[in-house]
């Protein structure tokens, strides 16, 4: 009996830790972002292409920023759903699509269509190219 008493003395310290408490993790930080990727760039496609977001009908060519920001807003207020969890950036990528297709000829159904392929609702795709049409695409 003895040296069972023994053996619980020596485990529970053992079992109950010797350090006490761990440590609260510091919070860092993330580095920041030394640029942002333009609205003129690639864009891929559902279909696993590629198409420009820029070119003839596209978001190139005017002072940069303004068109790009109105239509983010335009999107943010009219389409909460579809901006919830994208970056203004994506935003104008989506725009930046459904111009290029519109210049390329396609009806704004298609395009529509297209845009559902990136996970918008068939409303909100018909909603987003309306808005591209009036605040973002040229031409």
């Amino acid at each position: 009996m003895r040296r069972a008493g023994l053996v619980v003395v020596a485990v529970v310290p053992l079992l109950s830790g010797c350090g006490g408490a761990a440590p609260v993790p510091e919070w860092k930080d993330p580095p920041p972002v030394s640029a942002a990727p333009g609205a003129t760039g690639r864009v891929a496609a559902p279909d696993g292409g590629e198409s420009s977001a820029g070119g003839p009908g596209g978001v190139s060519g005017g002072p940069p920023g303004l068109d790009g920001e109105e239509f983010v807003d335009a999107v943010r207020g009219e389409l909460p759903a579809v901006a919830m969890d994208r970056r203004g950036e994506e935003i104008t990528e989506l725009g930046g699509q459904a111009c290029a297709s519109l210049a390329a000829g396609h009806d704004r159904g298609e395009v529509a269509a297209e845009l559902g392929g990136y996970g918008l609702a068939a409303a909100d795709a018909r909603r987003l190219v309306t808005l591209a049409r009036t605040t973002l695409c040229r031409g």
